[in-house]
């Protein structure tokens, strides 16, 4: 939850998507920023990210990042 309507995390979605021609990322625009690629493979599709903040040390949270990313990125695509 964002307190300050000032902030950037108010003035700014958390997740946008952008692609090029053959390839499709999903930008995290809130702390810890960072630019998920959308990675496709025989065993389906993951996203190696690439942090422009500092990730932090919580395996958890980057976890929890990676799914919100995942499931942002579905609801996008079923949305269309």
């Amino acid at each position: 939850m964002v307190n300050d309507p000032n902030s950037f995390e108010a003035k700014f979605p958390k997740f946008i998507i952008g692609d090029t021609e053959d390839r499709t990322f999903v930008v995290h625009l809130h702390s810890p920023k960072f630019i998920a690629e959308l990675i496709e493979s025989e065993d389906g599709e993951t996203f190696d990210p690439t942090f422009i903040d500092p990730p932090g040390n919580d395996p958890a949270l980057l976890a929890k990042l990676m799914r919100e990313v995942g499931d942002f990125y579905i609801e996008e695509i079923e949305r269309e």
